[in-house]
């Protein structure tokens, strides 16, 4: 969850360092200054003023800012304006607003240093470098980490070229949240405390507590509670000394997290409630559902449940306010945990699959930004490449044409080399677009698998825990049989949810991915299932076929298309002999499944949804179902796959 407690932190270090309190006079000049570009400036300056204790507020001065600065078509204002916002974006979890505005402002800050005098250079340098540091945070916030780590790389090459130590110490301390958030604590810690070294040099009390905060935070991740506690107190006298609200606030929020695990639940609520009177008087409401949520897992380890209750409810609607799906998710978790506490099983359960609704959503989200992330590096790369190829030609004509003096020669030699080069560039562009592709499949599995864990198991282990608390009541009331039916369908449920699982891992295991291994697990299966109806099984499959490869694509959907086939035999056939065989016709192979049962109408059959999940599994592997039987004659039902 602290991944958006780390927002205030970037927030405090991107805006600058603090200043002395000037709105009041700031103001003052706004109410008597001309419509030009100096109150342009004026409106930015009152703007920043209020970053930390108000950023709705902060806004309305930036965009106000922003407004006149278009009217008067003042470049540099519309630039440091959009900063402004793109930074103040960030405060609220609007990620994608700021990396729009900040990409805005980089655009305008380029472009005007093109013409730009030395002095007006290093300037805008400046604020290019801060500007690079304000979309890697936003990138860092929406969980695109390889880009917000570039963009602060590339802050901390500039300001390292300006010899610009508060900017070095702030880009360092950004740093240190993003290795945090990656769980990389080695470099973590290594920027953290090059960022406390700058600012001791220049006496920032302010931005030393704040990067002990962090460093704190960092020990609570590791569980590492005394270097933790030892790290947040020496921020917090630092804090207090510099009047630094807002480092105030997540030093609280630390703190109270601190003594929740020291179950001291006096201390953490009285250092809870202290950040949230922060975070409610500074309008940073990104922060609130964290906090709300903390509060009421102190209270439900007291077993104040209509407290714990309250705080739940209102961490669930600013976490929907601001539109946090990770948040979202682990409001209802409590509250389901809550509910389960207090028995009201039926409302954990309805908690409970809103869990489940999220949790999905977020990975799909995750998914997304990876392909977007792959796409983006392989658009990077295709364009990298192609100008490469492009001055290697023209380097190598001009080479030839000094050498040579032969203008002939020179277009045959750059021919020669524009063939080889694109001929190389498209065998690139293939290689990428393959590997892209590869990555998709591996991508699309991935939530293939995640879908089934979920329909499959999420289900079935939720089944499971409602009943084991309905038992627990069934007991207390001695009912008996009540008891011996829940226990038997809590048996049932594990036990099918155990052999779901066996399937799920053995389909993705590449160990048992040739022919030979999926007969031995269709056999299994279904000597097990005619067991229970004294059937015999016959297995067969030539020899040559054993080694033959599957992708796990169609091994997972022949696999299940058997297993169902079978499974529907034993069921409802009345036979007394089920065959299972594979075989190779020209270059198909044919899976089949046979019983010498009562049989069926085919076209009855087929008019209702008997059939409907084997022939889904057959299209999706690009197969035809074949399905043979008459009354009295037994039945088949076969699987003809193309091979190549």
């Amino acid at each position: 969850m602290r991944k958006i407690l780390l927002g205030v932190s970037f927030l405090l270090s991107v805006a600058g360092h603090t200043q002395p309190n000037t709105v009041d006079s700031l103001q003052t000049l706004l109410q008597t200054a001309a419509e030009d570009t100096s109150k342009v400036n004026l409106l930015i300056a009152v703007g920043k003023q209020f970053r930390y204790s108000n950023t709705d507020t902060a806004l309305y001065f930036a965009r106000t800012a922003l407004n006149l600065a278009t009217r008067l078509n003042y470049q540099m204002g519309i630039a440091d304006s959009k900063r402004g916002i793109s930074a103040l974006s960030a405060s609220q979890g609007k990620f994608d607003e700021g990396v729009k505005y900040g990409n805005e402002a980089l655009a305008i800050y380029n472009k005007l240093n093109l013409s730009a005098t030395s002095a007006e250079k290093v300037k805008i340098l400046a604020r290019i470098g801060g500007t690079y540091q304000v979309i890697g945070h936003n990138r860092v916030s929406q969980g695109n980490y390889p880009e917000g780590l570039r963009n602060t790389l590339l802050s901390l090459r500039i300001q390292e070229e300006l010899g610009d130590k508060p900017g070095i110490s702030s880009v360092r301390f950004n740093l240190g949240n993003i290795y945090s958030l990656q769980h990389n604590y080695p470099e973590a810690l290594r920027n953290y405390y090059a960022s406390v070294k700058i600012s001791e040099e220049l006496g920032f009390k302010s931005d030393i507590a704040t990067t002990y905060s962090a460093i704190g935070w960092l020990y609570i991740q590791q569980g590492n509670y005394p270097e933790a506690t030892k790290s947040c107190f020496a921020a917090l006298k630092l804090a207090e000394e510099a009047k630094n609200d807002a480092a105030l606030a997540e030093i609280y929020n630390n703190l109270g997290l601190i003594y929740n695990q020291r179950e001291d639940y006096d201390e953490a609520l009285k250092y809870d409630f202290a950040a949230l009177r922060i975070y409610q008087e500074s309008g940073i409401d990104q922060q609130l559902p964290d906090i709300y949520n903390n509060i009421g897992l102190v209270y439900m380890k007291q077993k104040k449940y209509d407290n714990a209750f309250h705080y739940f409810d209102k961490a669930l609607s600013f976490a929907k306010k601001i539109n946090s799906l990770e948040l979202i998710k682990w409001s209802y978790e409590n509250l389901a945990a809550l509910d389960s506490t207090q028995g009201n099983y039926k409302k954990a359960l309805e908690d409970y699959k809103f869990v489940f609704a999220y949790r999905d959503s977020l990975f799909n989200e995750e998914n997304a930004k990876k392909l977007v992330q792959q796409q983006m590096q392989y658009d990077f790369d295709k364009k990298e490449n192609a100008i490469k190829a492009a001055q290697d030609k023209r380097d190598i004509i001009t080479a030839a044409a000094i050498k040579n003096g032969k203008l002939v020669r020179n277009f045959s030699f750059a021919g020669t080399f524009a063939i080889l080069s694109f001929g190389g560039y498209g065998f690139y562009r293939f290689r990428k677009r393959k590997k892209l592709q590869g990555q998709q499949t591996l991508m699309n599995e991935r939530l293939r698998i995640s879908r089934e864990l979920h329909d499959e198991i999420g289900a079935t282990l939720s089944g499971i825990a409602m009943y084991s608390h309905l038992t627990k009541e069934q007991i207390k009331n001695s009912q008996i049989n009540e008891v011996e039916k829940s226990l038997n369908i809590m048996q049932q449920s594990s036990g099918e949810m155990v052999n779901k699982l066996n399937d799920i891992v053995w389909l993705i295991n590449p160990d048992q991915d040739s022919l030979q291994k999926l007969i031995q697990r269709l056999e299994e299966y279904a000597r097990d299932m005619a067991a229970i109806k004294n059937m015999h099984v016959h297995v067969t499959m030539p020899a040559h076929l054993h080694e033959y490869v599957l992708p796990v694509e169609s091994r997972r959907n022949i696999y299940l298309f058997c297993k169902e086939a079978i499974n529907n035999a034993v069921k409802y056939s009345e036979g007394t002999l089920l065959d299972v065989s594979i075989k190779q016709e020209d270059n198909k192979l044919d899976f089949s499944v046979s019983d010498n049962g009562k049989g069926f109408d085919t076209f009855t059959v087929r008019r209702g949804n008997g059939l409907e999940n084997m022939q889904r599994r057959a299209d999706e592997i690009g197969a035809n179902l074949l399905l043979k039987s008459e009354k009295g004659e037994g039945a088949l039902v076969c699987m003809q796959l193309k091979i190549t």
